[in-house]
């Protein structure tokens, strides 16, 4: 008898730890059944990781990893190049002057925009809708493809309160040093980087200047991406004049960035084909000089146009107020039929330490835009030339293909002397043109 209630307790005590297993089991979610994912579970966990990362600045880690990310998905959807898409390349490379990239890299930038950064590349192509008109007017006026349009798409997103790591800021992209050579101002009252009509022309002269440097528009997109310092140092290392034979130099951002700027024209091109929503209205701007001191609010009341869509298209502005000689930029819209679902507002204390202040007016000039000598840029040691007027002189006649630049090189002179020697106001050359060389 003493036997059987041994065991009979035993019994009891092992029935009452496999309950309490059991339990812990279930709290801890042990027992629940593994879900395999379906290439949308996968794709919106993909969607909402970005939602939730979108708003933190990105440095080269962050870009990487992302790109990193994009690959698992474009294992399940694969897009490829068509002949039409090969077309399209061709035509727009012929146009750019550019050499096809590898279809590879533009099948990989197609794929990563369509699926990892899905989001982003609707609501950019969106938001480059209120600014598009204007960018391509600018671009055409200052004689660039108006292609390069949608370089902004990637630098920013069409965003004018986009602001990088590196103090990067406007839909542009400028540092303010860059920015201040090519005549935009910024001080405590007004940040010029964000003024869509002043940064866009200032872009337009930035690009052209690294035209006219190196000679490609391949070379020009990466010199902006990396700054032209970047590009001419890796050209002088490799004695050469081409991209292709400094891409794997370059880092990986600039390397990857002619690739990526010919997938965003294939999407923007027939989005819809790629399965991106991007309708929205197309908004051109006007804009005017401020002659007295005005405030947004009253600007609004005035057009009847929402506070904060003025707001929008005036970033530059930091208090809110232009002040005599600022540019103030107005949507050229029905304000009834506005599609303002992708305006952007500024974060907090963006403009934190502007002041409150009515300035004087800037009687100063606009700066004068100077066109850094590349090839000095790394023989100079930022030591000053000094020119000898008692050169013996050589003539060049110019032929398809040459630069300021390249002739520089060859000749083994400073491009800044060639001008000087030449009384040209600017780097731009044409064939059959006779230079003295000195």
């Amino acid at each position: 008898m003493k036997d059987f209630r041994i065991v009979y307790i035993l019994l009891i005590g092992l029935f009452l730890t496999s309950c309490s297993v059991q339990v812990k089991e279930a709290k801890k979610g042990v027992s629940k059944p593994v879900v395999k994912k379906t290439h949308t579970e996968i794709y919106v966990s993909y969607n909402k990781i970005e939602t939730k990362t979108k708003d933190i600045p990105s440095n080269e880690d962050t870009k990487e990893t992302d790109i990193k990310d994009s690959k698992s998905i474009i294992k399940v959807i694969k897009y490829t190049l068509n002949e039409s898409d090969k077309t399209y390349i061709n035509q727009e490379a012929k146009i750019l002057g550019i050499d096809i990239p590898d279809d590879e890299d533009i099948e990989f930038f197609i794929n990563y925009f369509t699926t990892t950064k899905k989001s982003f590349t609707e609501n950019a192509l969106k938001r480059a809708n209120y600014f598009l008109p204007m960018v391509k007017r600018i671009f055409i006026q200052e004689g660039l493809p108006e292609e390069l349009a949608y370089l902004a798409v990637i630098e920013s997103g069409y965003n004018p309160y986009a602001t990088s790591p590196a103090n990067a800021a406007g839909i542009w992209q400028f540092i303010p040093s860059t920015a201040k050579r090519f005549g935009l101002r910024i001080d405590e009252y007004v940040d010029e980087r964000r003024d869509p009509y002043k940064s866009t022309i200032a872009a337009a002269k930035y690009l052209k200047f690294l035209y006219n440097s190196f000679g490609s528009w391949e070379l020009a997109i990466a010199g902006y991406n990396c700054g032209e310092k970047c590009i001419a140092k890796r050209l002088e290392a490799s004695n050469s004049t081409s991209f292709k034979d400094i891409k794997n130099t370059l880092p990986s951002q600039t390397s990857e960035y002619v690739p990526r700027f010919f997938a965003i024209l294939l999407i923007a091109s027939n989005p819809e084909k790629y399965g991106l929503d991007t309708k929205s209205n197309v908004y051109d701007v006007v804009n005017f000089t401020a002659d007295r001191e005005i405030h947004l609010l009253d600007l609004s009341r005035e057009k009847n146009i929402d506070y904060d869509i003025l707001k929008f298209y005036n970033a530059h502005l930091k208090n809110d107020v232009a002040f005599e000689g600022i540019n103030v930029n107005l949507p050229r819209l029905d304000t009834s039929s506005f599609d303002r679902r992708f305006i952007t507002s500024p974060p907090p204390k963006l403009y934190a330490n502007s002041k409150k202040i009515s300035p004087k007016p800037d009687n100063t000039s606009e700066p004068k835009i100077e066109e850094e000598n590349i090839a000095s840029l790394i023989n100079s040691k930022d030591k000053p030339e000094i020119v000898k007027t008692n050169y013996k002189k050589r003539v060049y006649t110019v032929v398809k293909g040459d630069t300021l630049y390249s002739i520089a090189k060859r000749f083994g002179v400073n491009v800044e002397t060639l001008k000087k020697l030449n009384k040209l106001e600017d780097n731009n050359i044409r064939v059959g043109m006779e230079l003295v060389i000195p």
